[in-house]
């Protein structure tokens, strides 16, 4: 996941770059510190990541030739991504480092798959210390489209679990999300306490031995307590 060097900007950069650039821009991005994406960061990434991929990728070859690569790239991406972060930026930064330091050779001669496979082995983690990417919760979906990292119950695409949570993280409250309400007084089982409850209620009025139904504050008989509860429940969707 997000591996934003195309191969064709690996070979020109494979074919360009001297090594000092390459060793001049391992400094530079060595000292970028960890969770470089703040919140607003993450969000763009799981909103438009496309648009991340096509913008980092097209500084990657627009800055291949370029005598100082590093202050090309951060020229290039910031008007492209403006909302993004210069530490987000320099972990980006950092990963095409790795890639072409790790991987150039594999993804400009290589299959599509094998590029993938080499940047993930030797890059992935590297990018997601330095940008702040965890799976806190273990459900195999990273905070970037996690509305929540520390519920595992919670992201993209997870069933609802009736707790009054946005399970699927897609901003909208769901029926099969929405928390599960006691619904005290209905008799009928129609789903809301009602005119209908109340005339099933009445029915056990008065009772004083082995009373079930009806017993709402459960004392053992249904009287006046157990009408104030009704009543209060009148109008309620279960």
């Amino acid at each position: 996941m997000y591996i934003y060097v195309q191969r064709l900007t690996c070979v020109a950069m494979l074919l360009s770059t001297p090594r000092i650039t390459v060793v001049f821009l391992m400094i530079l991005v060595a000292s970028v510190a960890q969770a470089q994406c703040d919140e607003y960061d993450l969000m763009l990434l799981c909103d438009s990541a496309d648009m991340v991929d096509i913008a980092t990728s097209s500084a990657g070859l627009d800055c291949a030739f370029n005598p100082n690569p590093p202050a090309c790239f951060v020229q290039e991406v910031t008007p492209l991504l403006p909302t993004m972060s210069a530490g987000c930026i320099g972990c980006f930064a950092s990963q095409a480092n790795c890639v072409l330091d790790n991987c150039a050779t594999i993804c400009a001669f290589g299959s599509a798959a094998a590029c993938d496979a080499c940047v993930t082995q030797n890059c992935q983690v590297a990018f997601e210390t330095c940008a702040g990417i965890v799976d806190l919760d273990n459900d195999t979906h990273n905070n970037i489209c996690d509305c929540d990292d520390n519920n595992p119950t919670q992201y993209p695409g997870a069933p609802g679990t009736n707790e009054g949570l946005d399970s699927n993280c897609n901003g909208l409250m769901e029926v099969s999300e929405i928390a599960a309400v006691e619904c005290v007084g209905d008799f009928t089982g129609d789903g809301i306490v009602g005119a209908a409850d109340l005339v099933t209620f009445l029915g056990f009025f008065g009772c004083l031995l082995d009373c079930t139904t009806g017993d709402l504050d459960q004392d053992g008989i249904v009287g006046v307590a157990d009408l104030v509860i009704l009543l209060g429940q009148i109008g309620q969707y279960c």
